[in-house]
């Protein structure tokens, strides 16, 4: 978990006492898990067994498994052993019905009276479940500090949902931590934190989170209570937030915008054209069904999702309908965002400060892997405007806030990574935790720079197909320096010894060096920068055959 000061939140009445021995935690509190699609909803501890309440939610028809060498293990480090389930049959493949939602019951040896916390351990591979620091013993706790938030919040609708994830503001979950992972109890949820400045964070709740569709809430972390109810999932507006000033400034803003543009009304007509099957042409619905069919067929996934990109390419991906509909959303936004600014300008807060922040955060995450269309819908964000905005108004205001470094790095980073363009310096430590610095490694030398991730098939796909090319040009002045976006380094020494990289790799462990960030591809799996003796980018995310020809031709 982020942050040693996190404060657990307030609990409502946790503790039911059953009888001599015998209590019941309904959704318990833990502080880390290495899966979303798999909770423990309750556990009740008896002297004769633990017996867990395991929920699976994901997709209909996948499966799982629960194998029978999982224990909890305590503080102590005393083991547990599974002694027998119901409603499930260990060690083998469970497929999910087509509510996608499974119940059952695991009885584990009694846990101590003495233990607070314990795991739930399945083995130490990477893809077996494991929970951490399940809590036996919650207290309440209040806030501490003037500094402090409570974020106290209600939810309607979402029944199959029993937690929250607090994340940082567009943080990808395949490398960062949350900084909580907030239970649900009778469609209510309290947590009491100390993360430092005023910003923007996320709530998601995790079963939408493991099937990587989701509608995040948006809210600032400020001092103070912060009540939050969430809203059915066919709402327009994902939640009502009340509570802080820079909150209360935040909703201010979008209430005018609303007032002024209508949104809504547009969000409405895009429903409508999906509820009638007039979002795609059939061409790509075809596809989309085709892709779900073969989406355990790798070489046959990425075939069709080939095609489908040649189809967007080609403007035949929407209908014209859509086409229609998406021009004047384009033209409402550019009017949006002229008023903006001038919104900006004469109210700067930390809340439209965020607002600044995310319209450079857009034009950075399609800078490298956006199609033409979409930077056809962002080309009335200008980038000068944005960053007159910060030199003139925020950097001076705000020149302590995080904000003010992310913005210096996106703005140079908008500037330098393009063809023609000259690369970003970064250090980054090798599998053996040495630090190397990307500069001394490629000074000299025709250089691909290769962002790729044990969890990225096209990403390692693509460094496979450059070894001939290193091979045959390493001894001319031409190098690879990988680097692997990863939460350890042992995934990424096993991905690297499969696919038999013969270059040096770094890696980049939740995103410390913000790498990824620097380089314009956001939360994708990675991509390649081809650069010349001089530190010239001469092609990004270039082919294996593309890559030959250029240094043929500098290399000879």
């Amino acid at each position: 978990m982020k942050g040693k000061n996190l404060l657990f939140g307030l609990c409502l009445c946790l503790w039911t006492s059953l009888g001599w021995g015998q209590k019941v935690i309904n959704v318990p509190w833990y502080e880390a898990t290495n899966t979303y699609m798999f909770d423990i909803v309750k556990m009740e501890l008896t002297n004769e067994a633990t017996i867990i309440t395991g929920q699976v939610n994901y997709f209909p028809n996948e499966w799982f498994r629960v194998v029978g060498r999982t224990v909890l293990r305590g503080e102590s480090g005393k083991e547990y052993k599974l002694l027998k389930a119901e409603g499930i049959t260990l060690n083998e493949q469970i497929f999910l019905p087509e509510s996608g939602r499974m119940t059952f019951q695991l009885y584990f040896e009694p846990v101590d009276a003495g233990e607070k916390k314990v795991d739930y351990v399945e083995g130490n591979h990477e893809t077996d479940w494991r929970i951490r620091g399940i809590i036996l013993d919650e207290k309440p706790q209040r806030l501490e500090q003037e500094s402090d938030c409570l974020i106290r919040g209600k939810v309607q609708g979402h029944l199959a949902s029993s937690r929250l994830v607090l994340m940082g503001y567009k943080d990808d979950d395949r490398i960062q931590e949350p900084y909580a992972i907030i239970p649900i109890r009778s469609g209510e949820f309290e947590y009491a934190c100390r993360l430092g400045e005023c910003k923007m964070y996320w709530l998601v709740f995790t079963d939408e989170l493991a099937r990587a569709a989701f509608r995040p809430v948006n809210f600032f972390v400020e001092p103070g209570v912060i009540n939050i109810s969430i809203l059915s999932e066919n709402s327009y507006v994902d939640a009502e937030i009340h509570g802080g000033k820079i909150n209360n400034q935040y909703q201010q803003y979008q209430k005018l915008s609303e007032d002024k543009f209508h949104f809504s009304d547009l969000y409405n007509r895009y429903e409508a054209l999906s509820n009638q099957k007039l979002y795609f042409t059939p061409r790509a619905m075809e596809l989309q069904e085709l892709m779900s069919l073969y989406s355990k067929d790798k070489m046959k996934s990425d075939s069709l999702y080939a095609i489908y990109q040649q189809l967007e390419k080609d403007k035949k991906l929407y209908t014209p309908q859509l086409m229609a509909l998406n021009e004047e959303s384009k033209n409402l936004k550019k009017r949006e965002q002229k008023w903006k600014e001038e919104y900006m300008a004469e109210h700067p807060s930390v809340a439209t400060y965020f607002l600044l922040m995310d319209d450079l955060m857009s034009l950075v995450d399609y800078q490298v892997h956006g199609f033409p269309e979409e930077f056809d819908m962002l080309s009335f964000k200008n980038v000068q405007d944005l960053e007159s905005l910060y030199n003139t108004i925020y950097k001076p205001m705000f020149p302590e806030h995080s904000y003010t470094t992310l913005v210096a790095t996106m703005l140079q980073s908008l500037k330098q990574i393009e063809v023609g363009g000259r690369y970003i310096d970064f250090t980054a430590p090798d599998f053996e935790g040495n630090p190397v610095t990307l500069s001394e490694q490629i000074r000299g030398k025709v250089a691909l720079i290769d962002l790729w991730a044990s969890w990225c098939g096209p990403c390692r796909r693509s460094a496979k197909s450059m070894i001939p090319v290193y091979e045959k040009y390493e001894s001319k002045g031409f190098t690879i320096v990988g680097v692997a976006r990863e939460k350890t380094v042992q995934t990424a020494k096993a991905a690297a010894l499969q696919d038999g990289y013969p270059w040096l790799n770094l890696v980049e462990l939740n995103d410390a060096g913000n790498i990824w960030f620097k380089y314009c591809v956001g939360n994708s799996g990675g991509g390649t920068f081809l650069v010349d003796q001089e530190g010239k980018i001469l092609a990004i995310c270039p082919t294996a055959e593309e890559v030959e020809r250029i240094l043929e031709k500098m290399l000879k």
